[in-house]
């Protein structure tokens, strides 16, 4: 994405943005070279039809196969590049640089160099899935090494990282996807700031325009230190195994021991990402550390950029400076409000950058309220994409082609998830992807019904992952596990204070059988989870549950699409080849009980209950249920049918419901002993129930 671009994304940001670099004028090192040696270049490789190095603190380069130098296009003084021939695996052409200590980074540094990709790999099984600009390999296993700067030709990616000595972290920054062009030149900057524990991306056009920039701190981490060794740089290859080779051109690889003085934007981390928020929350905090990344530089204006109308209009709010945080609010929007909104620091040289980067996804949450059902596919269309009944309406694709049968359990309808169409690795069963934040929540009740046709080990028949290209991080899933039985779980969220485990998991360990149709539910609140699986007839087969770990252990809240039929790996392996139907999913959702039926927990018939305490002194509290979304009201009356107080009138969704009543009546004046009737108003149906109020 140019600046073109960057600027109708966000065109609040407008001429601020468009002058990234032209607004670091002061006295910077310009990107990209040629360089020259200083006392703290490690090594530099101009490819000026040799592999001479010209720093003294590290040995010449050394070829390997089939390359040759061309002259560069990249500006004046640039000499010329090499090109490494690898379209084919028997080419194998690449670099090294003798083990040094001095090429061993362990503190600041500085990596960078120029490359341009003709042709690349998108799955394990090719020679140039992942090339590498540059890496220091590790030593037992190449893809340990000590810092590396490579591609990700799957989603065209970028990734600059290091391992760290206890061999347990990998801190790396990723660009977004499709920031490579096959067949364009960038220049790439690794910054390793150890001062201030973070790692920076840069990635530039061949004209020096900043068109990647991201950011992370390691500072969390238990160990920082990288893990050294003594293999040599390599440049266009990994070092190891065969899908790492770098086919195109590599020019000005530099290596520093410092923190260039590079124009950097400001840095942005521990931003706040927001779960979704109840309708009664009256604004919603967002704190983000930004700092300047030049040592004379500090943040002049920080802001939140929030959209209502998915990213077509912008507000902005301030945020102001607490502490060591950059703090500001969102103000209150009413239930079913979906809010995108990321975060922006302008310095005083008047360099801007944003959270999340350019080209990764706005940041997101939704409006909630309790009980709300937030997805209910039957597949009744029988013809076309599957549409959400729910009244939110979310989005469905299908990644894969599938098809409707009339093989249903209920209605006439069900889906037909389709086996691997062919060989190749990238394909995969059909499966849908349901993009939605009301999908995610602490509290959820998951149901669906399947019949499956074969049966395989890791088979996710519905689970909402962390990211995408991620199967094992997720808010809910059902899989098979041993086959053939079944495990529910979900991934605890890392940053929970108290959290005991990584997992909840429940497995059901009765044997499932092809060609027959099995209920499953997958519930957890604030005390305990919950998995039931059900028999063709709706009768409860088996019910596991956990009511000891889930207090102190939350899911994690991905923003992920909700994946059915599949698990969230970017091929979409492992998928259900056969039958799904009447898919529901609750969030927020309270008082588990079980054993009452198909649905459960779910309410199928209007219900008044009798308030409690009953007689009462000074308050009662009055529960309810609806089977469906609608207007409710509920209100008090004396014993001559005239109305006291209004309690409750508003559009709920169906579940359990609550209200309270502190004997006053609608002029806050508290009403005298005696009877009263409490009634209930939906839709045709009216209910009453008597109560006692005693002074």
């Amino acid at each position: 994405m140019n600046y073109l671009q960057l600027f109708f994304r966000y065109p609040l940001m407008g001429i601020i943005i468009i002058f990234l670099c032209k607004g670091m004028s002061f006295a910077q090192e310009p990107i990209g070279g040629p360089y020259t040696v200083d006392t703290n270049t490690v090594l530099l490789l101009h490819f000026d039809d040799n592999l001479n190095n010209e720093s003294p603190l590290s040995d010449d380069g050394v070829g390997h196969g089939t390359y040759y130098y061309l002259p560069s296009p990249l500006g004046t003084g640039m000499g010329k590049c090499v090109r490494f021939k690898n379209d084919a695996l028997s080419d194998s052409s690449y670099v090294t640089v003798a083990d040094n200590p001095n090429l061993d980074l362990t503190g600041d540094w500085t990596i960078e160099g120029w490359m341009n990709v003709f042709t690349f790999g998108t799955t394990s099984g090719d020679h140039r899935w992942v090339p590498r600009l540059c890496i220091k390999p590790g030593d037992e296993i190449f893809w340990r090494p000590n810092w590396w700067v490579e591609l990700w030709g799957d989603r065209r990616y970028f990734q600059t990282g290091f391992h760290t000595a206890d061999q347990l972290y990998w801190p790396a920054v990723n660009s977004a996807d499709n920031v490579m062009v096959p067949g364009q030149w960038v220049h790439l900057a690794f910054i390793r700031d150890d001062s201030r524990k973070i790692l920076i991306q840069m990635v530039h056009n061949a004209s020096r325009q900043l068109i990647w920039f991201g950011t992370m701190s390691y500072a969390d981490l238990p160990v920082t230190t990288p893990l050294t060794n003594n293999r040599a740089v390599h440049i266009g290859f990994a070092g190891g195994g065969n899908d790492s080779w770098l086919d195109g051109f590599v020019d000005e690889v530099r290596v520093s021991n410092i923190v260039r003085n590079f124009p950097v934007p400001p840095i942005i981390t521990e931003v706040t990402e927001l779960p979704n928020q109840p309708d009664y929350v009256p604004s919603y905090q967002v704190k983000a550390k930004m700092m300047a990344f030049a040592q004379t530089g500090f943040i002049t204006t920080a802001l939140i950029h929030y959209s209502t109308d998915n990213g077509t209009t912008w507000q902005t709010t301030p945020m102001s400076l607490s502490g060591d945080y950059h703090i500001g609010n969102i103000p209150q929007f009413p239930f079913g409000t979906v809010i995108k909104y990321y975060v922006s620091a302008t310095d005083n040289y008047g360099s801007t950058s944003i959270y999340p980067p350019i080209g990764v996804p706005y940041l997101t949450f939704g409006i909630s309220k309790k009980n709300m059902l937030v997805l209910h596919l039957d597949f009744e269309e029988g013809s076309g994409t599957p549409i959400d009944k729910s009244l939110f309406h979310c989005p469905v694709t299908s990644p894969r082609p599938f098809v409707y049968s009339s093989d249903a359990r209920l209605g006439d309808y069900s889906i037909h998830m389709q086996p691997d169409p062919g060989p190749s690795p990238t394909k995969d069963s059909s499966f849908l992807d349901v993009d939605s934040p009301f999908l995610s929540a602490l509290d959820f009740n998951v149901s669906l019904w399947f019949k499956v046709d074969t049966i395989k080990q890791y088979i996710r028949i519905i689970n909402r992952p962390l990211a995408y290209g991620n199967w094992w991080q997720n808010n809910y899933e059902v899989r098979f596990q041993d086959r053939p039985y079944l495990r529910a779980r979900y991934y605890v969220d890392p940053n929970a204070p108290n959290k005991t485990q990584d997992y909840i998991g429940l497995d059901i360990t009765d044997s499932i059988k092809i060609n027959k149709w099995y209920k499953i539910l997958f519930k957890r609140d604030s005390t305990r989870a919950v998995f039931q699986l059900y028999d063709e007839n709706a009768s409860l087969i088996r019910e596991v549950m956990d009511s000891i770990s889930v207090y102190n252990n939350p899911p994690i809240q991905p923003s992920a699409p909700l994946r059915i039929g599949n698990g969230g790996n970017v091929d979409g392996t492992r998928g259900v080849v056969g039958r799904i139907d009447e898919v529901k999913i609750y969030n927020n959702f309270e008082g588990i009980t079980t054993g009452v039926g198909e649905d459960n927990s779910l309410p199928t018939a209007y219900e008044l209950y009798q308030s409690y305490p009953n007689p009462f002194n000074p308050n009662t509290v009055i529960n309810f249920s609806i089977p469906k979304a609608e207007r409710v009201v509920i209100a008090v009356y004396d014993m001559l049918g005239r109305k006291i107080k209004t309690l409750l009138d508003e559009q709920l969704y169906v579940g359990r419901h609550t209200v309270s009543w502190d004997g006053r009546n609608d002029n806050g004046k508290i009403v005298s002993s005696g009877v009263y009737l409490y009634r209930l108003d939906a839709g045709n149906t009216s209910l009453t129930k008597k109560m006692l109020l005693m002074k």
